[in-house]
């Protein structure tokens, strides 16, 4: 059978966007018909969790912005991409395919799969649309990956080139034939527990271009602030970066071509979690097993404790040190967590009630609205230990120092904790230290209104240190 101009695939998959997208750009030059696919449980996202529940919301919005602009429909399928892709080759002489990397090992995997299924049927024009560097590009001098993050990051610098950001296509073709047999008006189940993510943040490539434009004033002070969850100094472009909102190259774009305006220490301290991210997805790529596997094979014979009982008041923000349970009552509320918070939560976690990473690291994937794995993972090994540049073993946060520190007069606790809310900062922070008559005077009663601490940490750091010392 032959095809007179077969239309192109553009598959969407983590790029809910049209502005700087590779993959879109290149599929719809020079006139191509175009067909958009998308395979809603392609990515394996959990459903009901948050980052799920996020993408669903974004994609609606995507599916409204391709068809208000160009007329396009997407074709929604939901089952095995091999089948659907067969039937669009065969009946419409489909022959290339357009797509930005995903850089999740599993998706990569099922990539491969596909690809080889096409040998010679159909092209696959892949594009690097979610990070500044292709982890194949950065070697060490003996030509193996970075293992460490500042000659890392040093290497990238040296080799940093930023595209000027591209713009939506101003017109696409638009393949169309009554055969198309993919859902166009979808919709989602969406889960009640769901609406109160959306009071604190709004998913979707509008928001995260509004945002964009604040680039100058969100990173003002970041330097100095970033690690105080009460300022809320960090920008939070983290979920617009997971789910393809927004491009790291057009933020990049922005921050070099304002670098001049930009304090110069924010400027430093702003594009080098730009270089964590770049770092952790150097790890995963090279080191596929990172969500499941400790790197650093020595941890594999850490004796671990089983309780499920402190994992579950872990989780629901009841341990009784207050800095811990705010971190784990925010998430829960909003779907997200401050940095600094997160490395104080893990660290309890696994440091003092001594339970695995890999469920912490699990737990967040189901209740980050920005979870991604490569962060999460490469976090939660460098928080264990059992990474690459790891935190030393011996570094094992004191909650109520670590609370004293960053949230000296307790607001950020206050706001997640209300039964706290009353307490002065003298005592907000490591409340079980006082005497029951002092906490009385604030309707404070340990046990009854707020708990008591799950368990003694200078102990828990002296049994940590115990069993990580066993490990050499």
């Amino acid at each position: 059978m032959s095809f007179s101009k077969s239309p192109v695939i553009y598959w969407l998959r983590e790029d809910f966007r049209i502005h700087d997208n590779l993959a879109l750009t290149e599929a719809a030059k020079d006139n191509k018909n175009l067909i958009l696919v998308y395979f809603s449980n392609y990515l394996d996202k959990q459903p009901g969790s948050a980052e799920k529940v996020w993408i669903n919301n974004s994609f609606l919005e995507i599916t409204k912005k391709y068809h208000e602009i160009y007329g396009l429909n997407i074709q929604c399928y939901d089952g095995d991409p091999i089948q659907y892709l067969d039937d669009l080759h065969k009946n419409f002489g489909v022959s290339e395919i357009y797509i930005n990397e995903v850089f999740d090992p599993r998706t990569k995997k099922k990539d491969e799969k596909i690809k080889k299924y096409f040998t010679d049927q159909i092209i696959f024009k892949t594009y690097n649309s979610h990070l500044l560097f292709d982890p194949e590009e950065i070697k060490n001098n003996a030509g193996s990956y970075f293992k460490v993050y500042s000659p890392f990051w040093r290497n990238c610098l040296s080799k940093l080139i930023i595209r000027k950001p591209l713009r939506p296509p101003k017109k696409i073709n638009v393949f169309q034939d009554k055969r198309l047999k993919g859902i166009h008006d979808l919709s989602f189940n969406q889960y009640l527990w769901a609406d109160k993510l959306f009071k604190y943040f709004t998913p979707g490539e509008n928001a995260a271009r509004l945002k964009l434009k604040e680039l100058g004033n969100l990173i003002k002070g970041y330097s100095i602030n970033r690690d105080f969850p009460n300022k809320d100094s960090t920008s939070k472009f983290s979920m617009y970066f997971a789910r393809g909102e927004l491009s790291v190259n057009e933020v990049m774009f922005h921050l070099i071509k304002n670098k001049a305006k930009i304090n110069k220490d924010d400027y430093i301290k702003f594009s080098s979690q730009i270089g964590w991210r770049e770092f952790s997805y150097n790890i995963l790529y090279n080191f596929p097993n990172l969500p499941q596997r400790n790197f650093n094979q020595k941890f594999d014979n850490f004796e671990w404790e089983g309780n499920k009982k402190n994992f579950t008041l872990w989780k629901s923000g009841q341990t009784g040190f207050p800095i811990v349970d705010a971190g784990m009552r925010e998430l829960y509320e909003t779907g997200y967590m401050h940095n600094r918070v997160r490395m104080i939560t893990a660290s309890f976690l696994v440091k003092d009630l001594l339970i695995d990473w890999r469920l912490g690291r699990k737990w967040f994937e189901e209740t980050l609205i920005d979870h991604d794995i490569a962060n999460n993972s490469a976090g939660w090994q460098w928080v264990a230990g059992s990474g690459t540049d790891a935190a030393p073993y011996f570094r094992i946060f004191n909650p109520s120092l670590q609370s004293e520190r960053f949230d000296k007069e307790g607001n950020y606790i206050k706001k997640w904790i209300p039964e706290l809310k009353d307490l002065p900062a003298k005592l907000i922070h490591s409340p079980w230290k006082f005497h029951v008559s002092d906490l009385k005077k604030y309707n404070i009663e340990l046990g009854k209104t707020y708990p008591y601490p799950i368990i003694d940490h200078s102990k828990a750091r002296d049994k940590a240190l115990m069993l990580y010392k066993k490990l050499k």
